[in-house]
């Protein structure tokens, strides 16, 4: 077996790996990136989507993070406007809220001073009239006071996470997705690379490196036992449990964040692609970050506090399209610290401590601060290791270009909301080939050249991965069901996939559905059974 030879091994292909890949890359360094699934498929997929300072960070004092947040909100709302987009939030207070409005007001004023390069304005505040004009679907009863302040939304984390990537693989990355770590090679007490497996084909392969990066969220732990040796554990995560809710139009036209009654919690109500999203909670969860899922207690948490602050709506289990779920990869902290006090700070943990040299992990980090988390990681690396070896960057393949200016506007407009400066690359495939300018779904304007693209581009190698992760397909209206097997048509003609293959490629699809999401049944209100209701549409659809 071959062993491939790399300065740097970032293991995890999260926003913190993916952000890491890019800076580390940058600087000339050979860079293996080794993601176990799929690119952005862990906790990046299942945030609050949110691009922000951290209001509340302030009542933890960490104002500092707060500040640096911020300015890297600004820059990513300059430098990727496509993915990025301002967020106008309504903030209500009300009686019996553990937080008044006079903390409330302080907390707002600060929160724009940390941000004093900011395009968007300062908070204001509206009297009960101008906030029933402005957002009608927020509760006035027992109102005290409601602010107005600005903050951003990256609608597609996943494909933030794809565009570091393309950055890194632009400079020359080697980038693996569904690459499961299976021993940290140490010896001499210093970590000198690692034996790793395709999932999807059990090819097993090994990398050596002159320094490793664990950038793997809440499997940072897991990483680490992959040295063998005896580690400290460093994960102390928490659970964030989210719903998607389809309103039928009638949801708030802006985001919402509110207290919780139940347990003072701040909950947001935010618009997203034509549905909302309502989150979070934030409960100690050390099971296997793989299984995590809401629990029911969650879900009926979420809809009673945000149909208490929206009454108008009636929002039920029935709205509920799915809940999601993540792990946090927080510092571990003592049972006796609550959940929100934990610190969102990221941290680099050299392993020297721990006589295992050439060895760091990424604790921690929030989708805002990862481009300038991954420049930080890369300046470290530099003081560890000293100057990349000499060598020439692999040439990339040349990717055709056309105008999208034959595609319907529509399909223009959306392809530039996903793809942004790279929409010529997408569009030379659908030039090329007509039956690519087709939708996928009727559903869904996304079209046959984006999962091309995705394919000879990005690296997807499952249906899921592209309709979940490359595309808001399986996120969004029917969930990709109707896209399923037409996407495994496109995909089976450039990966050689054989009728089997491309059958049981819609099938797993289903199931990773099932896997990833509790899916609620909008008949009866409660969580779909675990079983394949969608069998039989798998099975007429992949013909």
């Amino acid at each position: 077996m071959a062993t491939a030879n790399y300065d740097v091994i970032i293991i995890g292909g999260g926003i913190n790996g993916a952000a890491t890949a890019a800076a580390v890359a940058a600087r000339g360094y050979r860079t293996l990136v080794l993601e176990q699934d799929d690119f952005a498929s862990g906790t990046t997929s299942a945030s609050t989507k949110l691009i922000h300072g951290g209001l509340r960070y302030l009542e933890t004092g960490d104002a500092r993070l707060v500040h640096e947040s911020l300015q890297s909100r600004e820059r990513l709302l300059r430098e990727r406007p496509h993915l990025v987009r301002p967020m106008e939030f309504i903030l209500p207070v009300y009686d019996g809220d553990p937080r008044p409005p006079w903390y409330i007001r302080t907390g707002l004023a600060l929160y724009d001073l940390l941000s004093p390069r900011k395009v968007s304005p300062w908070h204001s505040s509206f009297s009960e009239r101008e906030l029933q004009r402005f957002e009608p679907s927020i509760s006035t009863d027992h109102l005290r006071a409601a602010y107005l302040y600005h903050d951003a939304q990256v609608w597609s984390p996943e494909r933030l996470t794809l565009e570091y990537l393309a950055q890194a693989r632009a400079s020359g990355a080697d980038l693996r997705n569904h690459a499961a770590v299976d021993y940290i090679i140490v010896d001499g007490g210093r970590a000198r690379g690692v034996d790793f497996h395709d999932v999807l084909t059990g090819r097993r392969s090994t990398a050596s490196g002159r320094l490793i990066v664990n950038a793997a969220g809440p499997w940072v732990d897991a990483v680490l036992d992959a040295t063998g040796r005896e580690m400290r554990r460093r994960i102390g995560g928490t659970r964030g449990s989210h719903l998607v809710v389809n309103l039928e139009g009638r949801g708030p036209r802006h985001a919402v964040l509110a207290s919780a009654r139940s347990d003072g919690r701040p909950m947001f109500v935010t618009p997203w692609l034509g549905h909302h999203i309502i989150g979070t909670t934030d409960v100690r969860d050390d099971e296997e970050p793989s299984d995590v899922r809401a629990a029911g207690w969650e879900i009926d948490y979420l809809i009673a506090e945000a149909a208490r602050v929206l009454p108008g709506l009636g929002i039920e289990h029935r709205n509920v399209l799915y809940a999601y779920s993540g792990v946090r990869p927080l510092a571990r902290a003592g049972e006796g610290v609550f959940e929100g006090a934990i610190s969102r700070r990221s941290i680099l943990v050299d392993h020297a401590s721990e006589r295992v040299e050439r060895l760091v992990s990424i604790v921690g980090g929030k989708l805002t601060t990862a481009e300038e988390l991954g420049r930080k990681v890369a300046a470290a690396i530099s003081q560890q290791i000293g100057r990349p070896r000499a060598r020439g960057i692999a040439a990339l393949p040349e990717t055709p270009t056309s105008r999208a200016v034959f595609l319907p506007p529509e399909t223009q407009e959306h392809l530039r909301m996903v793809y942004g400066p790279r929409v010529p690359e997408v569009a030379a495939y659908a030039a090329n080939d007509s039956s690519l300018a087709q939708a996928i779904s009727p559903l869904h304007r996304d079209i046959g050249a984006q999962v091309a693209y995705a394919v000879e581009h990005e690296g997807a190698r499952t249906v899921a991965d592209v309709l979940l992760r490359r595309t808001a397909v399986g996120l969004t209206g029917d969930m990709g069901r109707g896209a399923a097997a037409p996407t495994a048509d496109i995909m089976a003609k450039r990966l050689g996939w054989s009728e089997d293959l491309r059958d049981q490629s819609v099938r797993d699809y289903f199931a990773e559905l099932h896997r990833r999401f509790v899916i609620i049944d909008s008949e009866i209100g409660i969580p779909a059974a675990e079983r394949m209701p969608d069998e039989d549409l798998a099975e007429g659809g992949a013909r």
